[in-house]
């Protein structure tokens, strides 16, 4: 155990948490992600066209939540929305459907959806593209250019079918989906423990929404262990905190039900609060192997995104 000297030293330097969050500091640090979170991805839809970035996706998903649970968003939000739903489902110039390469993507965009008649008929094409080709064994290979981030090709691959199960899972039982759902579940438990904190998150989610307590324990477990003493997470297990990893690991301990006073959630929000950046937005380094020493532009917008989304999720009586 620490000294007292040695802890109150790691305090000031930031190792240690010094203090509590206040949920009206944890609203603020989400308020003031919102026009950063608007005005980049507008950009992104606007200047690149591109869907298949798996970059708008996490920016509807988290103004969606923001606006369910009473935040300040743009009226435009459901344009875009739409927009994302639309080029997801559009062909491109070779005739393949562009969503079918950014089903990772696709599962997160239905994430954002509400749950009313106009969206719920996006959400079922959406989730007829994430059906089209399961392997064999039941996974999905990663898109785009995510076999590239700095981590195990099969632990990225096994991720992606996490995201995509639960975002079948979400959607509801369908003759389609059940079967997928089953095939997919035995590659996932087969799945060898991962290196990035995404693989604890998305194992965390699957067995809270699948309800199979003694996985979902396991994993609540894990992820505490996990935790660094500033009360961050690094999206890779034990490297440096980071909002990205933070964000995506305090959403699913509390979409997991731990409780919102729980120590790791209070120091999870203090380190997300106290590192956020004067525009709104948190530094994160790259995923990708060859940029992983260097904070990179798209990673910052991820963990933007998710910071966004864990802080929503750890206040009391939220996420909707």
């Amino acid at each position: 155990m620490l000294a007292l000297k040695s802890i109150l030293a790691l305090t000031v330097i930031g190792v240690l948490p010094a203090e509590e969050a206040t949920n009206d500091q944890v609203q603020e640090a989400v308020q003031r992600s919102i026009p950063y979170i608007q005005e980049k991805g507008a950009w992104w839809i606007e200047k690149k066209k591109c869907v298949s970035c798996h970059r708008v996706n996490t920016m509807v998903w988290s103004l969606s939540a923001a606006r369910r649970n009473g935040y300040e968003v743009s009226d435009r939000l459901d344009e875009w929305l739409k927009w994302a739903a639309d080029a997801s489902l559009s062909t491109n110039e070779k005739g393949k459907v562009v969503g079918l390469g950014n089903k990772e993507g696709v599962a997160q965009i239905v994430f954002g959806l509400d749950r009313d008649a106009e969206q719920d008929a996006i959400r079922q094409e959406l989730v007829a593209l994430l059906l089209d080709g399961q392997q064999p064994d039941g996974s999905w290979q990663p898109g785009g250019q995510l076999p590239a981030q700095k981590r195990p090709k099969p632990e990225t691959a096994s991720v992606s079918t996490m995201w995509l199960t639960l975002a079948l899972v979400n959607a509801g039982p369908s003759d389609e989906s059940a079967p997928a759902i089953e095939r997919a579940m035995k590659s996932i438990k087969e799945s060898p423990p991962g290196k990035s904190t995404e693989w604890y998150v998305v194992q965390l989610l699957l067995a809270s929404r699948r309800n199979e307590r003694g996985l979902r324990d396991q994993f609540v477990n894990r992820l505490r262990s996990q935790q660094q003493a500033d009360g961050g997470w690094g999206w890779l297990v034990g490297e440096k905190s980071d909002a990205l990893g933070t964000g995506m690991a305090v959403y699913a301990l509390a979409r997991a039900g731990v409780k919102r006073k729980d120590p790791a959630i209070k120091h999870a929000q203090q380190f997300l609060v106290s590192t956020q950046r004067d525009d709104g937005s948190w530094t994160v380094h790259g995923t990708k192997a060859n940029r992983k020493d260097r904070a990179q532009e798209t990673s910052v917008y991820w963990g933007t995104t998710w910071a966004a989304l864990g802080l929503m999720a750890s206040l009391p009586d939220q996420p909707k």
